[in-house]
């Protein structure tokens, strides 16, 4: 099979890193994805050039750049709604958030805006592979990547060298990293400064779920940062989140990997992310916290945003409504696939997430009644 070479994101790294990641993974580049490595760093050493302009113009303004608003971050576990959500605020002409030029190209877009917005436009797919939402340079996207093409520290490096899944999945929350953990509050801070810097002052409202296993650190650089929690059926979530990494990884891996191992990852870390955040919630401080469940916010956005807005005190909400009536009314007639779970699906959830079901409130399924395999019944096998 031909193995697609132009969404690699480590097109958008530093070599340094590129080479950091290499050396970290043993030099371990299978051989079906030699090509793919090598064009990951063809583009990377093309790029460098402008890197360096980039950070010869504008250092000096990043480092003078000063955060006046502490950033909002959407937190929640993959496939629970943050992509809808982060969407929403991203109609707020009032507010900044890390697009798809800000994290594929985070070390030239500041310097070169019109370049990388073209070659973004130019490598990214027309929708994403696991759940058709379509993809343009201005569609919002994590700061996971964008810190992943400076550092070590992001799970999607994980996606590219799935051999070291668990390692990079360590980053999440640095317990017991505390080197690490400093370097990558630096390179935060930094890049915040950054895209502040190109939003000319703005709030910026991150989408993140790393960001979940992270609340007390990015409070100890927020101390006013708020916190929109957005959870969905933790049966729904395995299920979406299996495919959604076999479809990912698929795109970036270098090496080949044992999808089981990925799934038991899945599993792992999802219930640390709890963990730690079930720890960590108490320290945000009061009134900068805000629960919504995706189940809900589908049917009524508009209301749920309201709520947001208000329950955080954030300001614009009445400019910001029209845009994001409008994308809200474009949402409307999108019908999903439905799932009729099976015990694959069932049963590790039962076993490693049911006091996490339990938790928010949803009901835990019977994997005696279901059947082996879940199926997937499409709006048009129902019309």
């Amino acid at each position: 099979d031909r193995v697609n070479v132009e969404e690699e994101i480590m097109a958008g790294y530093t070599l340094r890193n590129i080479f950091r990641l290499l050396f970290q993974n043993g030099f371990r580049v299978d051989r079906k994805y030699f090509w793919r490595f090598m064009y990951g760093i063809g583009v990377s050493l093309v790029l460098s050039p402008l890197r360096l302009l980039e950070w010869i113009f504008t250092a000096g303004k990043i480092a003078r750049t000063k955060v006046e608003h502490d950033p909002v971050f959407i937190i929640g576990y993959y496939r629970s709604g943050t992509t809808y959500l982060i969407t929403m605020f991203s109609k707020d002409p009032n507010r900044g958030y890390v697009s798809n030029v800000e994290g594929y190209l985070p070390t030239i877009f500041l310097g070169f805006p019109r370049l990388a917005h073209w070659i973004v436009d130019m490598s990214i797919p027309e929708a994403r592979p696991m759940d058709n939402v379509v993809m343009t340079p201005e569609e919002p996207t994590e700061e996971e990547y964008s810190i992943g093409a400076y550092e070590k520290y992001s799970i999607y490096n994980g996606f590219v060298w799935p051999k070291n899944f668990k390692l990079y999945s360590r980053y999440n929350s640095f317990k017991g990293l505390d080197k690490d953990l400093r370097r990558w509050k630096k390179r935060f801070a930094w890049f915040t400064r950054k895209l502040t810097a190109s939003y000319k002052g703005r709030q910026i409202v991150y989408k993140n779920p790393t960001a979940t296993f992270r609340i007390e650190h990015l409070l100890e650089m927020y101390p006013n940062a708020k916190f929109v929690h957005i959870y969905r059926n933790p049966y729904k979530i395995y299920s979406s989140n299996v495919r959604y990494h076999d479809d990912v990884i698929s795109i970036y891996t270098v090496q080949n990997w044992e999808p089981e191992e990925i799934n038991q990852c899945i599993l792992d870390n999802y219930a640390e992310m709890y963990e730690c955040f079930n720890e960590q919630k108490a320290k945000i401080p009061e009134g900068n916290l805000v629960e919504v469940k995706y189940e809900d916010f589908v049917k009524t956005p508009m209301e749920h945003m309201e709520r947001i807005y208000k329950d955080l005190r954030l300001t614009g909400f009445e400019e910001a409504k029209p845009f994001m009536q409008a994308y809200a009314d474009e949402q409307a007639g999108y019908k999903p696939n439905k799932h009729i779970l099976g015990r694959k699906i069932i049963a590790p959830v039962n076993k490693h997430w049911g006091h996490i079901v339990d938790q928010l409130g949803y009901q835990r399924e019977d994997e005696a009644s279901a059947p082996e395999e879940s199926q997937v019944i499409t709006p048009e096998m129902e019309s």
